[in-house]
């Protein structure tokens, strides 16, 4: 009887002494502002979280999340590699605008049971308008806001880094804690 109570309070002061265990832990992004990153770090072994992100290195017209990057040197060009974890989210125009590749905004590209996020020319396309809600942390489909912007459940080695493939996906099918986003202005 004594080891059952001896193991209760055990577990009892783990969890109050490690409060982490019950709580999401929180990035510690290395990235400078602007930059978009799920609001919980997940598996990311760095710490550094998952930040929305351009396929491969530096250009592409494919978007991803990746462990949010370190500061490249200091006047290092606004196309430099390792700015294209770097986005922002313009609440006029609703679109998540690349801070690497002026001009280029986040546009989906739906299909029956398919889904992929592209960095195309701003425009008005109906799927490049994204609604940013700061109460649930979500950013869902202006045309549609039963999409939720979300991230798949399988990390990826990239490197010394990792990465995880981003979706539209119905909000309601989705684990809130892979679609929920900190965004972080210039």
């Amino acid at each position: 009887m004594k080891s059952i109570n001896m193991t209760k309070l055990f577990v009892a002061s783990s969890l109050i002494l490690s409060p982490s265990i019950l709580m999401a832990a929180e990035p510690n992004v290395p990235t400078a502002p602007p930059y978009i990153v799920l609001s919980d770090n997940l598996d990311e072994p760095n710490g550094y979280g998952f930040c929305i992100d351009t396929y491969g290195k530096g250009h592409s017209e494919l978007l991803q999340t990746h462990t949010c990057k370190p500061k490249p040197e200091e006047g290092s060009p606004r196309d430099h590699s390792g700015h294209d974890v770097r986005f922002e989210y313009n609440s006029e125009t609703n679109q998540i605008q690349s801070y690497a590749f002026e001009g280029l905004c986040m546009q989906g590209l739906l299909a029956t049971g398919k889904s992929e996020l592209a960095l195309l020319e701003c425009s008005d396309a109906k799927h490049q308008g994204f609604v940013y809600s700061e109460e649930d942390q979500t950013f869902r489909l202006k045309a549609d806001m039963s999409y939720c912007l979300a991230i798949t459940t399988e990390t990826q080695k990239a490197g010394p880094w990792v990465k995880r493939p981003l979706e539209l996906a119905q909000c309601d099918e989705v684990e809130p804690k892979l679609m929920k986003w900190t965004v972080v202005p210039m």
